[in-house]
């Protein structure tokens, strides 16, 4: 860094000169976990809180609670007595809307499409009071027959192994995540529990590993949990907490669990979240694992890529083939010592590059999302993701409910429908209205710029972009969660939280898809 001399007009103290360059040094070296730099306005070193689209806007009185009254058994119906319950937050009064639908698998679906249908999604609405489940007519549920691709095949996934570096809470807290893509694969999660031991006001707690694998066994992922295996700073030799450095061990970890049927090593985050675990192999099944290879993305933003260069963004997932890992792992604790950025893809990317002749491959679809704020632009694209992060830290989305979807018609989360003259179903995310000839007037193939600060740092990425669209152009349902009954049928809640000042009610659609 080149430092210029100030004339002496301009001339300040020393000390304030010192703390002046201090703080840009501070600023060039602070990093969030495997993220980018971040905006003027946002102090270095805080991780900003996505907004919340549920949420009321700062200043702005707060609506009522609702009224939730206990009500007599079998007053509610299972499906109103869903909707009262106080995490969803609706409104007292609501309008609410239910379509069946019936899916067709096909071969020839076309995933990068928008599927028109010529009559519209919302056939019926109904005024609800949650308070007693009151209703002035009985609620429809239309049956709505869609084409869709094939659910995923069922088969087993040995070959692959995941490794993540967290705490006991964010581990546990994880388990939903992991579950939707891992369970009953055969896949294993090695968790490295960087406070299994911790001291904490004068006493020793030991964090119960073995029943943390017995939660995540329940819910049918093969999980190993243990403690640090690195105790101390390679060069210093003092007590090593540090989590990244944990989560770059990981790869010795985890070439001691492989075997000969082992193809890939998987090193993670904890929020790094696989859609569909088929996509993933079906993309990894593409590459030699005989060799030495690197496999991962880029953070989608170019900021990210000017302050901490190229190389496989953790949190968008880092694949290594098992030869690759072997080369490595003489030279772990070296390549600690040695790296030039302290952060656990940081050090696999100095390790590979000073150890290995090998280079890194590009895949696809990967995403790291250094990003902020309202994602609809991205979810609603027609994207097809291999893997999404920042998701419950950077923004704020229910992905494990958002992929569930295709448990029932396979690679059809996110597939968009286009419903009448005015409604997009980007599936899993959201329903959208448009006002009148917005949506004949909108290029689909161009992503949304709905995020914050959407600058030309993203278009390597996600050009072709348009603008964001005005609240008067475009009104959301957003995914809140979803319910599978005994039978296999699937049902999405998506949400429309109403101006409660301007005598809005909140709205719900329920859109219920049939097991095959």
């Amino acid at each position: 860094m080149q430092i210029k001399l100030l004339p002496p007009r301009f001339a300040r103290p020393l000390p304030l000169l010192a703390a002046a360059l201090f703080f840009v040094l501070l600023t060039t070296v602070t990093r969030l976990h495997n993220g980018a730099f971040l905006p003027a306005s946002i102090l270095p070193g805080s991780q900003p809180k996505a907004a919340d689209k549920t949420q009321d806007e700062p200043g702005k009185p707060q609506r009522p609670a609702p009224n939730r009254a206990p009500v007599a058994p079998g007053q509610c119906t299972p499906e109103l007595d869903f909707l009262r319950r106080t995490e969803l937050d609706l409104s007292d009064s609501i309008l609410y809307s239910r379509r069946c639908i019936k899916p067709h698998p096909v071969k020839d679906f076309d995933r990068s499409k928008v599927t028109n249908i010529s009559q519209p999604l919302f056939a019926h609405t109904t005024a609800v009071n949650l308070t007693d489940c009151t209703v002035h007519a009985p609620i429809p549920c239309d049956v709505l027959p869609l084409n869709v691709p094939f659910p995923y095949p069922e088969q087993d996934y040995k070959h692959l192994l995941f490794g993540i570096a967290s705490n006991y809470e964010r581990t546990r807290d994880s388990l939903p995540a992991f579950a939707h893509w891992m369970s009953d694969t055969g896949a294993l999660l090695l968790g490295i529990v960087v406070d299994a031991e911790e001291e904490k006001d004068g006493r020793t707690i030991r964090h119960d590993l073995a029943a943390l694998e017995q939660e995540y066994a329940a819910a049918g992922v093969n999980a190993s949990f243990i403690a640090p295996t690195l105790k101390k700073h390679p060069m210093t030799g003092e007590p090593d907490s540090r989590t990244e450095h944990h989560h770059f061990m990981l790869i010795r970890d985890l070439l001691q669990r492989s075997g000969p049927g082992t193809k890939w090593i998987g090193v993670l985050d904890d929020d790094t979240f696989f859609p569909s675990i088929y996509n993933l192999d079906q993309e990894l099944q593409r590459h030699d694992h005989t060799q030495s290879l690197w496999l991962g993305a880029l953070s989608d933003n170019f900021n990210s890529l000017k302050n901490w260069g190229y190389m496989a963004y953790g949190g968008a997932g880092a694949f290594l083939s098992v030869p690759l890992a072997r080369e490595l792992e003489p030279h772990l604790e070296t390549c600690i010592v040695e790296t030039t950025v302290d952060t656990g893809d940081g050090i696999l990317r100095d390790c590979v590059y000073t150890h290995t002749h090998t280079k890194l491959t590009l895949v696809a679809h990967m995403y790291q999302h250094d990003m902020h704020g309202d994602m609809s632009g991205f979810y609603e694209s027609g994207i097809r993701p291999l893997s999404v992060h920042h998701w419950k830290s950077w923004y704020h989305e229910p992905v494990p409910e958002m992929a569930a979807v295709g448990g029932i018609c396979g690679d059809c989360f996110l597939a968009r429908w286009r419903f009448g003259d005015d409604t997009l179903l980007a599936n899993g995310y959201s329903v959208a209205r448009y006002a009148p000839g917005v949506l004949d007037a909108i290029d689909l193939g161009r992503m949304e710029s709905t995020w914050d600060w959407p600058g030309h740092e993203y278009d390597f990425s996600f050009a072709p972009r348009r603008d964001k669209l005005g609240k008067e152009q475009k009104k959301s349902y957003h995914l809140k969660d979803v319910v599978v009954s005994d039978k296999g049928a699937l049902t999405q809640v998506y949400v429309y939280k109403g101006d409660w000042e301007k005598g809005e009610r909140d709205e719900v659609v329920e859109l219920v898809w049939g097991s095959n």
